[in-house]
């Protein structure tokens, strides 16, 4: 993927905006800022999957790499992975300066520190009202409420203008944890002119705004205390700090202690005390305790929120959990919604705990859990603050994309512009409309590589776990082709082996006799190899429905 020559002529004259991600998915937020031909980006996130053995995604950096030389700085709104969880894998490819939030700042390091970079990256700590001037941009940090402590908003000022992204934000009276967003500031914005809103869309589905945290809060409490007699587990997303805060009151005011499953609670738990959070909240105990405590005693909370095969609720749903089982008594409390894509997931890990007759509590049931993103009544209010020139909707997929726009249209915003990654924004007072688009495309973590999603080692994954893969050893020499192996994987059941035994003898003959006849010419080893490829591939599917993916090792001697 490369810029081209009218791009880069285009992207010298005045501001423009590109997503490299965030505008077709939720999740890879990635947005370059480019006045002048200076840059800076916003935000650096990761995508997740849990197809042909991936689980981790992030934006191509290739436009970013043309541009290596341009870019002034990095800025971070908030410690999500979705936000932050590509920069140990692009980073190094770019090399610039991070500006971020005391918290997310905490996050990127430890993150850095698993990949031997946390000295080598200049991490930089922001303070909302302070501003951040590089290049010909000048940006400051507006702080916004979200399900992540010190989450900000970036107005973002150039000589064109400002621009106003919003990050993930939402509007709480009352988070518990953190700060409510900042309309004051928010509107002041407003009153001088903005010229672009670039705004989250991932609740625009939604009509009217979810309760706040201290609601939910309350509601946990009282769930805890009413189950007196039960063993219960929590599970939620390991970020939200507000909501562990909350897990440790219930426990406290039910007389439980609170025990942490999961790596990344571990974690975040260690983060968070570095950041200046928990300071009156004991350290949390180790499951591998468990056993020393009374189930009514404790009050378990596991990472799993959205079902994930690693977590640690996947593991205690399949009875792999080193140190917790499943007991009749428990009660088990989503305290969550299924982020888009992983309802089935989600759904596997509820199904095998209700399977074992245990009780489940969700947010269907009752109000535990409050979203970080903005309803469209949010929105509205938002609109009314800023009263942007342009409503660009990011921070989500297509559909929502467009709803968003449907929804600011008939809240009086007229000159909205729906993006796609790539798009080349070009915003200016007097017309803003996309101008261009680079090629994007994703790329997938496999192992310690970043390989295409689209390339060639996915194509062949997809194809060998949907039609098996044969192997087949063909010798040849002066004239004479003889098969001595042939295994199947991946197509036969074990109670198929007489089945099996007589398609690879008739396959075996039908190749011996194609050979015979192409022996008798001055066959090249390509021409047999296509030839017993294409009898492998006829043969089972006239017998079996499926053209599975055909190995043939030649041999010469």
């Amino acid at each position: 993927m490369s810029t081209n020559k009218s791009e880069i002529k285009k992207l010298s004259n005045g501001l423009h905006l590109i997503p490299i991600g965030g505008c077709s998915e939720i999740g890879m937020n990635l947005y370059a800022y480019v006045f002048n031909d200076q840059w800076i980006l916003v935000d650096m996130g990761m995508g997740f999957d849990n197809e042909l053995g991936r689980e981790l995604l992030v934006p191509s950096p290739e436009t970013l790499l043309k541009n290596k030389s341009k870019i002034k700085a990095l800025f971070i709104t908030h410690s999500h992975e979705d936000h932050i969880g590509a920069i140990p894998y692009i980073w190094p490819m770019i090399e610039c300066p991070i500006y971020g939030r005391s918290f997310a700042i905490e996050m990127i390091r430890d993150k850095l520190s698993q990949f031997n970079l946390a000295n080598k990256v200049p991490l930089i700590k922001v303070y909302p009202e302070k501003t951040v001037s590089v290049g010909n941009f000048s940006v400051e940090f507006i702080t916004v409420a979200h399900s992540t402590p010190e989450s900000s908003a970036l107005a973002i000022t150039t000589p064109d203008g400002v621009v106003l992204h919003t990050g993930d934000w939402r509007l709480d009276d009352d988070p518990v944890l953190g700060s409510k967003t900042d309309e004051t500031k928010l509107k002041e914005y407003g009153d001088k002119g903005v010229l672009a809103l670039v705004c989250d869309s991932t609740n625009v589905f939604r009509e009217i705004r979810y309760g706040s945290e201290k609601t939910v809060r309350t509601n946990l409490v009282e769930i805890v205390k009413k189950h007196k007699k039960n063993r219960i587990l929590v599970t939620c997303f390991a970020s939200n700090l507000a909501r562990l805060e909350t897990c440790f009151i219930a426990a406290k005011e039910s007389g439980r202690q609170l025990v942490v499953a999961g790596r990344s609670l571990k974690k975040i738990e260690k983060i968070a005390r570095i950041a200046g959070y928990f300071q009156k909240i004991p350290p949390f105990i180790e499951d591998r305790k468990i056993n020393s405590l009374a189930p009514e005693k404790v009050l378990i909370v596991c990472t799993g929120s959205q079902g994930e095969q690693t977590s640690a609720l996947s593991k205690i749903a399949q009875d792999t959990h080193k140190f917790i089982k499943l007991q009749d008594n428990d009660l088990i409390i989503f305290s969550s919604r299924v982020i888009p894509g992983n309802e089935l997931a989600v759904l596997d890990i509820q199904n095998s705990i209700v399977k074992k007759h245990i009780e489940i509590i969700t947010d269907i049931d009752c109000e535990i859990h409050a979203s970080g993103h903005p309803s469209r009544e949010e929105l509205q209010h938002l609109y009314s603050l800023v009263k942007p020139h342009y409503l660009i909707p990011v921070h989500g997929e297509t559909m929502q994309l467009y709803k968003h726009a449907e929804i600011a249209n008939k809240y009086g915003i007229k000159n909205v512009i729906i993006p796609q990654d790539g798009s080349v924004i070009r915003l200016s007072n007097k017309s803003s409309k996309i101008v261009d688009k680079v090629n994007v495309s994703v790329l997938a973590v496999d192992g310690n590589k970043l390989i295409p999603i689209d390339g060639v080692v996915y194509k062949q994954r997809k194809a060998m776990s949907i039609s098996g893969i044969v192997s087949v050893v063909v010798k040849y020499s002066h004239g004479l082709i003889k098969i001595t192996d042939m295994t199947c994987y991946g197509i036969f059941e074990a109670s198929e082996q007489e089945e099996q035994e007589n398609i690879k003898q008739d396959i075996l003959s039908e190749i011996k006799l194609s050979l015979e006849s192409i022996s008798k010419g001055k066959s090249k080893a390509n021409d047999i190899k296509i030839a017993v490829e294409k009898i492998i591939k006829t043969t089972f599917l006239d017998l079996r429905g499926k053209k599975p993916v055909v190995l043939v090792h030649m041999i010469e001697n």
